[in-house]
């Protein structure tokens, strides 16, 4: 949006002129060192076993070659146990494996550690000494370094399911340290946080730095110069939000523990049999995790670093949108299309440059009138403090504040905006920087807003200097899990429920991140696009991220872009079965094209639609939240979790599930008007072929279903105002009446229907068939079976409720000769009048039950 400030966009002649001479940078892997505290001593580590192994037996020195496959001889050696996961020391190396004999994970076998110093890169060969104590071991590694340098391996439990493996070279340089594991044929690699380029990155050398980015070739030249020098890169797989965890299809993830820049090479052409993890500091920490399956080893993961917290309030998971324009008429507007708006962003900027300064009573006046519409309303901060900030950077210099340059004083650089700015950045590992950050967060809640953009945080220098005395290396990833855990700390403390939403983050952000959104992506349909926004979504569920969102819309338009009224459609329907539905109606523009607005003839029908399902949707978006909260299981979810053993479902990257029951496939190509789909095992209803749109309030009216048999790819239309949706076979969809105009508490004593108003009241889409469980919100449960004679409905709630139950009995009797011809309908055993549609075998009744209650509809006899 053209108010938000991003580093990524000076907008000036000097820009334009120096894309004539842009040129496409080759994308490399940085060679900066790494610097940490040296490696401690080894704490008595482990179990109990044999103290020593002699040399390498297996024979052979060759570094490519791996070790072989079959059954683990543990007779030889100890093993570390963690839970199912098992790791055994052999004579070159370290095999895992998860509940049973077959390897999950193995270091090659000669050459698998690889350190490298100023005289060159060395291996290890074999190991020299084994030693077992506490439930752990420490494998001494020689090496071909002349010098006769050895390497350590420690091997810990580390939670059940989980063993740490620290990597120790001896002697000083160390420059890198890496690990060589052996890969399979068929295996792919799945995680490593936002990544525009792929979401399986087998064949991939991806790096894990917190970086402003990434760029498309043609807007490297401008934004180079703009970009402070420690947030830019050229490479492509460049990201505001790495996450250094690869979890491979085989069911086991590896997460590395170092803040240092780090690297996986997964089974690239050059290497096929083997992937490397790498990190740029004097050892390597990494930490291994059982599945049986990768939604397993996801969980043990999410688990152990800490899920997102919960959304501060239900208006969260809400339609949000920007204003474009005159924000009074355009509230009009939406008022009079029956638009469903949960969250209205707005972009003072508070921080760096105090933009709220002089405007404090014209910032009460609009957050009072989102109120009263009924919106929850958000502004903007970020980390940084102008230098003309007067007396929060006078401030910030005396007490310590900020983070500090060589010479100890605060550490400036440029921020370029429309303008440019010299600035300082809080240090959050002081408490000083802390308290001051929190102060200025004070005037926005003040000001009446329900919280922030939380923006930035890439730029950490690598010569700066931290309050807690930690080194610019480290603390350039790390910088960002203190940001947002002091912006966390605030919320948990404020007086109300608060949406903040972040674009930047490394592992331990994931903990303090409630919401996270893409960051600033390119209007268009392919890399840094549309395109990217699901490989985006789907590569942050796999890295424990379950909230997340892109910019609808996109924010940079570059000379050749365009936000048509097309692409715009397609990305309102993703957005809408995203984590979250955040509107993006502005940014920066060299385009002579002016984008496409939700409030334009030919988009407002599709942005109406979508809110309206969206909202509708909360009882089945808060439960499949809950869900995330107590497994980690994201609300975009690829195949790879729900359908792991359906090797053509893992397969595809375009698709997801949404939550457990519903199967999305975004739209990405302009033109499309059908596009395939792949369905797995079991039976699916063609919500759109099943349902139709009812234009007058928004609501879905359940009629003759389209059921598709699945483990197949079928093709299915499309048109430009749907996104195709396969709701699987036998669930029941809770949703909101669809008048529910605001997920927020605002707007009480109007017009505006809140989502407290109808607590009351519950849709059920129901499409009866096999065996079923699912939310019905937070909290509460839905279950169903279908018998011969019967289908029963369990409601599991305390809130007594009346349920506008629309079941399709199309899935239940088994062919057209022996149809179920529904006699009775009964909540609790009592009779609740009915009617049944013979065409379209749709049943429809209102239930009202106390509470728990079961729901039963029987056949005749």
């Amino acid at each position: 949006m053209a108010e938000r400030a991003s580093a990524k966009l000076l907008i000036s002649a000097l820009a334009v002129a120096a894309l004539v001479v842009a040129a496409v940078i080759v994308a490399r892997v940085g060679d900066d060192d790494g610097e940490s505290t040296p490696a401690s001593d080894v704490p008595s580590s482990s179990v109990s076993g044999p103290a020593g192994t002699g040399p390498d037996v297996a024979g052979g020195t060759d570094p490519e070659q791996p070790d072989g496959p079959g059954p683990i001889d543990d007779s030889d050696g100890g093993v570390v146990e963690s839970g199912p996961l098992v790791a055994t020391p052999r004579p070159s190396g370290v095999r895992f494996r998860d509940g049973s004999d077959a390897d999950t994970l193995r270091t090659v076998a000669n050459g698998s550690l690889i350190v490298t110093t100023a005289d060159g890169r060395h291996r290890s060969t074999s190991v020299v000494d084994t030693e077992f104590a506490d439930g752990g071991a420490r494998l001494t590694f020689a090496t071909d370094h002349p010098g006769g340098r050895h390497t350590v391996v420690v091997l810990r439990p580390a939670g059940d399911g989980s063993i740490s493996m620290s990597v120790r070279p001896s002697g000083p340089g160390v420059e890198r340290v890496a690990v060589d594991f052996a890969a399979q044929p068929d295996e792919r690699f799945f995680g490593l946080g936002q990544r525009a380029t792929a979401v399986d990155h087998r064949r991939r050398r991806v790096e894990n730095q917190v970086h402003d980015g990434p760029y498309r070739a043609e807007q490297m030249e401008i934004v180079k110069g703009l970009i402070p020098e420690p947030g830019f890169s050229s490479r492509k797989d460049a990201t505001y939000f790495p996450v250094p965890w690869v979890l491979s299809s085989r069911g086991y993830g590896v997460l590395v523990d170092n803040d240092h820049t780090s690297w996986f090479d997964l089974a690239t052409p050059e290497r096929p049999g083997r992937w490397t993890v790498g990190v740029d500091a004097p050892r390597l920490d990494l930490r291994l995790f059982a599945g049986p399956k990768p939604a397993d080893a996801l969980e043990r993961m999410s688990a152990a670093i800490g899920r997102q917290p919960d959304p501060s309030a239900p208006f969260v998971l809400g339609p949000w949108w920007q204003p474009a324009g005159d924000e009074v008429d355009e509230l009009a507007a939406i008022a009079r299309a029956d638009v469903p708006v949960s969250l209205a962003q707005t972009y003072t900027h508070y921080l760096p440059c105090a933009d709220h300064r002089g405007q404090r009573a014209d910032e009460r006046a609009r957050t009072k009138r989102m109120h009263d519409a009924g919106m929850a309303v958000t502004t903007y901060i970020n980390p940084m403090v102008c230098t003309d900030f007067s007396g929060v950077y006078e401030r910030g210099e005396t007490e310590g504040g900020f983070t500090a340059a060589p010479d100890g004083g605060p550490y400036r650089y440029r921020y370029s905006t429309a303008d440019q700015f010299d600035v300082a950045q809080f240090d959050f590992s002081s408490a000083e920087g802390r308290q001051l950050f929190h102060d200025v967060l004070d005037l926005t809640i003040a000001d009446g807003y329900d919280g922030w953009m939380e923006d930035f945080g890439e730029y950490t220098p690598t010569d700066a200097v931290s309050g807690d005395g930690t080194l610019g290396p480290v603390m350039h990833n790390r910088y960002v899990e203190q940001y947002h855990a002091a912006a966390n700390d605030y919320a948990e403390a404020a007086p109300r429920p608060l949406a903040r939403y972040n674009r930047s983050g490394w592992t331990g952000a994931i903990a303090e991140s409630p919401i996270v959104w893409g960051g600033d992506p390119t209007a268009t349909w392919g890399f840094d696009g549309l395109t990217s926004a699901v490989y985006s979504g789907l590569g942050m569920g796999l890295s424990g991220v379950g909230v997340w969102g892109s910019d609808i819309g996109g924010f940079f338009l570059w000379f050749e872009d365009e936000l048509t009224p097309e692409l715009l459609n397609r990305w309102i329907q993703f957005g809408a079965l995203s984590g979250v539905m955040r509107l993006q109606s502005g940014g920066i523009s060299l385009s002579s094209v002016p984008r496409a607005q939700v409030l334009d003839p030919d988009v407002l029908p599709v942005w109406r639609r979508y809110s309206k399902l969206r909202t509708q949707l909360y009882p089945y978006l808060a439960g499949a939240q809950e869900t995330y909260r107590a497994t980690g299981m994201p609300l975009m979810r690829h195949h790879v979790l729900s359908h792991p053993d359906d090797a053509e479902a893992v397969g595809r990257h375009d698709q997801y599930m949404f939550g457990a029951d519903l199967l999305v496939a975004p739209v990405i190509r302009p033109g499309a008007r059908r596009r395939k789909v792949y369905l797995p095992a079991g039976e699916w209803v063609d919500l759109w072929r099943s349902t139709r749109y009812v234009e007058r309030d928004g609501s879905l009216a359940l009629g003759d279903v389209t059921v598709r048999r699945g483990a197949s790819t079928v093709t299915v239309d499309a048109p430009a105002d749907e996104i195709p949706i396969h709701v699987r076979s036998g669930a029941v969809v809770p949703l909101l009446p669809a008048d529910v105009d605001t997920l927020a508490d605002y707007g009480a004593g109007s017009d505006v229907v809140r989502l407290a108003d109808r607590d009351d009241r519950r849709v059920l889409l129901a499409f009866p068939g096999p065996k079923w469980s699912g939310p019905l919100g937070p909290g509460e449960r839905l279950e169903a079976r279908s018998e011969d004679d019967r289908w029963t409905l369990d409601v599991r709630s305390k809130t007594a409720r009346t349920y506008e139950l629309h079941a399709s009995l199309a899935g239940l009797g088994d062919s057209d000769m022996n149809r179920f011809e529904p006699c009775s309908l009964t909540a609790d055993g009592e009779p609740v009048p009915f009617t049944h549609d013979a065409t379209t075998r749709v049943v429809r009744a209102d239930v009202a039950l106390p509470g728990d209650g079961t729901i039963t509809i029987e056949a005749c006899q």
